[in-house]
């Protein structure tokens, strides 16, 4: 039986007390210091046990579930991701998985359902996150983490987005979405804060939310942009927004110049963003000085990763190969998988590209649709 203190949690997680005083949540009825945090965290851990288990987790933005999440990465228990309404896609995974301790989080409280004492699997040393791929919720297939992935991806962005503790990002994307989390990840390694809510872009609350809190961020997949059309957001007054940033998808480059203008107008910066769950979140960004004028590109590796363009066989067309710290260990496909180490050294994102004399690299197709 592994115990705890011999294994490496996500160092972001276990250090964040040594924020102090500062903001780290906002809800809507109360807010909550790193200090309380932190003891809300290592609360939580001591119930998970002495015995390294494996911990699913219905992730949703509430504060027990953050709270829970946060307990497991710090603590070294491998967390499996479950979507934040439960449901069949939960079922599935819970059935496939046999997780030894499922929490849920209901009526402000997280409740966990303890399924045996010590864990029936054999865990790898270096896992610590679970998560579906991209749009295969609910598949039995998922992205193998290390605790160093989650940690390195969390840094890189925060460094290119110049992140600092005086930043509330509001949570406009599910924690059990891998851009959501990268989110909360990247905010909680630099003493920032979160304002966490469930609220839509479309919702007139969220907009009093941005400006009573001071929001300085928020994070937009393409759908999200149709919505802000919707609502008029070129003509709001929020004097504290700094950034906004764009991933989950290929926004219309014709909307990246008209949004990283607007920016430029209204003195906030919109940083378009290229990843995959297989790289814990995030694998290029575009600067935002360079948005307007290139907007089809995806950009520039984030740092302490790099691209290479692998040739295709029978294509006269390249592969975009990524390389770093935050590259998933390999995939699960069944609870003996867990027990493996890494067997994925560099990713093969599908994607055709090309990089420009400038050094912004652009994708031009996805290889499954050519070969």
């Amino acid at each position: 039986m592994t115990v705890q203190p011999e294994l490496a949690g996500v160092s972001f997680a276990a250090k964040l007390a040594g924020f102090g005083d500062r903001t780290a949540i906002r809800t809507k009825n109360q807010s909550v210091s790193y200090g309380e945090l932190a003891r809300r965290v290592e609360d939580m851990a001591r119930t998970f046990g002495p015995a390294r288990r494996l911990i699913a987790l219905e992730a949703g933005n509430s504060l027990p579930s953050l709270v829970a999440y946060l307990a497991a990465l710090s603590s070294g228990n491998p967390l499996l991701i479950l979507p934040a309404a439960g449901g069949t896609a939960a079922e599935a995974l819970v059935a496939a998985y046999d997780p030894d301790i499922v929490v849920r989080a209901s009526q402000g409280e997280a409740v966990l359902d303890v399924r045996r004492d010590e864990t029936r699997h054999e865990l790898h040393p270096e896992l610590a996150l679970l998560l579906s791929t991209s749009g295969s919720t609910g598949s039995p297939k998922l992205v193998r983490l290390s605790a160093e992935a989650v940690q390195a991806n969390a840094s890189a962005i925060a460094e290119y987005l110049h992140l600092r503790p005086s930043d509330t990002a509001a949570t406009t994307l599910p924690l059990s979405y891998c851009y959501g989390m990268s989110v909360v990840n990247s905010h909680l390694l630099v003493g920032a804060s979160l304002a966490l809510t469930n609220l839509s872009v479309v919702d007139p609350c969220f907009w009093e939310l941005a400006r009573t809190e001071n929001v300085t961020s928020f994070a937009a997949v393409p759908y999200t942009f149709d919505l802000l059309e919707r609502v008029g957001f070129k003509h709001m007054d929020l004097p504290g927004l700094r950034y906004i940033t764009q991933a989950g998808g290929r926004l219309d480059p014709d909307r990246v110049r008209s949004y990283a203008e607007l920016g430029r107008r209204q003195g906030w910066d919109l940083f378009v963003m290229y990843g995959q769950t297989e790289a814990t979140a995030r694998m290029a960004y575009l600067p935002p000085d360079l948005a307007a004028e290139h907007p089809h590109a995806i950009g520039v590796p984030v740092p302490g990763g790099s691209f290479r363009l692998e040739p295709v066989p029978g294509l006269d067309a390249c592969e975009l190969v990524y390389s770093g710290p935050n590259v998933m260990l390999g995939y699960a496909e069944q609870p003996e998988d867990l027990a493996l180490g890494r067997v994925v050294t560099e990713l093969h994102t599908g994607d055709l590209a090309r990089c420009g004399s400038d050094g912004l690299y652009e994708i031009v197709g996805r290889r499954s649709r050519f070969v």
